[in-house]
This record gives C-alpha cells, structure tokens and sequence, in this order.
C-alpha cells in the first residue's frame, strides 16, 4: 500500500500534510480517519483506522512483563482526521515523545507510515549503511530484492 520516503516540514501548529499521492488511498480507505501512536525505536506510527484495529486488538492481549508496551503503544494512541487541505495534527505530545521539531520524514510501511525526526531518520539509514556487508546479506537470506 504505502512506501517510499517523503521528507516534509511540520507547520508551526505541528500539522503533516500527506503528500498527495497518499490522499486519494487514505480517503478511500478510511475516510481520512488515522490513528497515530508512538513506536519503541523513537518514530510516530500514522496508521488508517482500520488497519489500527487489529494492531490495538493484539496489543491488548499482552499482559505481564509484556504490559509496558501495551501501555506504551496503546496508551498513547490518538484518533485524528484529514483536514480539507491533507493534514493531520500530531499533538505536541507526540511530537515530543518522538523528538520532531520541523524537519520529519514521512516513511511508508505497507499498511502504516512511520513518522521520524529527519536526523534520526538519517542516523537510521547511516546504520543500516554501516552493516558489515556479509552480515547484512545474513540478515536478508531468503529476501530477494
């Protein structure tokens, strides 16, 4: 569904527009209706909401030494909606718990984005690029690009 990396700039009231050629997916997907929540690695997850769902359903399984991430992702998940224009507000909050000032990256997913601080998103590509290349080629067996 989505992929590639869009690199945007947050307004000074923290609103994302999605780029374009995601809108027209999301509208007929979810009526713009999303669901943003944080992810332990340090990013915002933008899922649309029905692809949330089952995501929430599962995590509300965890119980035990598991609870934390429960209470971590779920608890912070928050419903927001397309503006006419293709924004979402991402609460001062959220933004805060994963570090975005104005420069973010907007990384499809598949069935959700990743929302990344620009130099953290960097600093992730620089890691992945610093792998021992017979390591990185262990990792990815069975994986055909």
């Amino acid at each position: 569904m989505f992929s590639g990396v869009a690199s945007l700039n947050l307004d000074s009231k923290g609103r994302l527009a999605i780029p374009a050629k995601h809108r027209e997916l999301l509208s007929a997907r979810c009526a713009g209706r999303l669901v943003i929540t944080v992810e332990p690695s340090g990013c915002l997850l933008i899922y649309p909401e029905p692809d949330w769902l089952p995501v929430r359903d599962q995590l509300n399984q965890l119980t035990g030494a598991q609870m934390p991430i429960r209470r971590f992702i779920v608890g912070h998940a928050e419903d927001v909606e397309l503006d006419s224009a293709g924004r979402v507000l991402i609460s001062p909050r959220l933004r805060q718990i994963a570090g975005l000032d104005k420069e973010i990256a907007l990384v499809g997913m598949g069935n959700k984005f990743e929302l990344w601080d620009e130099a953290k998103w960097a600093a992730q590509n620089a890691s992945v690029m610093a792998i021992d290349p017979a390591e990185l080629a262990a990792q990815m067996q069975g994986i055909s690009l």
